[in-house]
């Protein structure tokens, strides 16, 4: 039995090196790389002149699946789309990679590239952070006559709904699950903290401008912490400021009720009584329960 497991492992080397074939030659380095370099510098500097002398006279454009043919003279005055709708705009290799050239044995050459593109959208104010996966297809001329692209198309759906308007929505200025927040806060004040858990999901979600966006607490570890609270604290109020809104969102089919208020108590070691303005997000699921609830606050008047 041994023996047959080290024939077949030595069966399966041999299988695997006979799979391998060579197929060409990988550069770091090469006349195409540095092509496909003055292209993008090209872009960047909106010189659209430029732009045309790399590339065939016919090319063929892929861009995430999607191709079409199309001149170079029609594509070099489409790249100024960058610079005219850009400020700050920059190409740069993704953190970590650089451009390979493959000459393959039948004598194609192909760059490939993992690129980083940023600027910021003139009309709209929106950041462009955006990864950019190209292959160029040169022909016996040294010229690029294909060009693929692929990224993620969000931010160019971003900037073109911000060029809109739309409604998303409707704002409630009184609605039941205002008063959900409302009976939350009085059985805060209550120092009732079973009566507290009743209000949320069993899996909701707790986070705090302290803690920050990225630190969240689950229904027992916020359960502890509003009980260590009360176990220091007294004489508990809130007073609201304005007037909350709840507020349905269409586009994730959800309701928010934003509040705010100034909260107050009386720390029981040393007497001192501390103030603060306080900002609520509590989001609500289809039966009336919080999911989450955000809380916004200074840290300045923490002194726990």
């Amino acid at each position: 039995m041994k023996n047959f497991a080290v024939l077949l492992i030595l069966t399966l080397l041999a299988s695997t090196s006979i799979a391998q074939k060579k197929n060409g030659t990988v550069f770091n380095e090469h006349e195409t790389i540095t092509v496909t370099r003055g292209f993008w510098d090209a872009v960047k500097n909106g010189d659209t002149e430029k732009v045309k002398t790399f590339f065939a006279d016919s090319i063929m454009i892929i861009r995430n699946g999607n191709d079409w043919k199309t001149s170079a003279e029609n594509f070099s005055k489409n790249s100024s789309y960058w610079t005219k709708n850009f400020v700050n705009f920059n190409v740069e290799d993704s953190p970590g990679s650089y451009p390979d050239a493959i000459e393959y044995k039948d004598g194609k050459m192909w760059v490939q590239d993992w690129l980083l593109l940023t600027g910021t959208n003139e009309k709209t104010g929106i950041n462009l952070d955006l990864h950019m996966h190209c292959l160029y297809a040169f022909n016996d001329d040294g010229k690029i006559a294909a060009f693929f692209q692929y990224y993620n198309n969000n931010v160019f759906e971003d900037i073109r709904d911000a060029q809109t308007t739309r409604e998303n929505g409707k704002v409630y200025i009184n609605h039941p699950y205002i008063a959900t927040v409302r009976k939350l806060l009085n059985t805060y004040v209550a120092e009732d903290v079973e009566g507290l858990k009743g209000f949320f999901t069993e899996d909701a979600i707790f986070s705090s401008l302290a803690g920050g966006y990225d630190e969240t607490m689950s229904l027992e570890e916020r359960t502890a912490d509003v009980a260590s609270h009360f176990a220091t604290r007294k004489d508990i109020h809130f007073e609201q400021v304005g007037y909350p809104d709840c507020i349905f969102y269409e586009l994730n089919n959800g309701y928010v009720v934003y509040s705010w208020w100034n909260y107050s108590y009386t720390d029981e070691e040393s007497g001192k009584k501390m103030e603060m303005p306080l900002m609520l997000s509590h989001s609500f699921n289809d039966d009336g329960k919080i999911v989450r609830e955000m809380v916004y606050f200074s840290t300045n008047h923490v002194t726990d």
